[in-house]
């Protein structure tokens, strides 16, 4: 595992492995060496690695170890079932959904949940 110090230097936001990384902040997250090689393919990511080793992600940084459920087959009101009940972050959720159905019904609300 390996934490990492990521600034986007792009003009705009980039989803990876469910995380979002706004233009121009930085965002710490920990990722195995699989992810951690998925972050540093990305031309406008500055990688930074903060600490490398067995850590197992005592701080609250992103889960990305955790296994992560397919939205593409269920409804809206599943997704946000699945949300709420803590089986799929909201950035993973939103991540997914832009990337497949687009619905902009869930999409808003999902980004209304994640301002809460």
């Amino acid at each position: 595992m390996k934490t990492l110090r990521v600034v986007n230097k792009g003009k705009k936001a980039r989803y990876r492995l469910g995380v979002e990384f706004p233009p121009n902040q930085t965002v710490e997250i920990t990722v195995s060496n699989r992810e951690y090689l998925t972050v540093k393919a990305v031309r406008d990511f500055e990688v930074e690695i903060v600490s490398e080793g067995d850590t197992k992600q005592s701080h609250g940084i992103a889960e990305t170890d955790a296994p992560s459920l397919d939205i593409s087959g269920l409804t809206i009101d599943d997704v946000l079932e699945a949300v709420k009940e803590g089986k799929l972050s909201v950035d993973e959720a939103l991540f997914q959904e832009k990337a497949g159905k687009n619905r902009s019904t869930l999409i808003d609300k999902l980004e209304a949940l994640k301002e809460e």
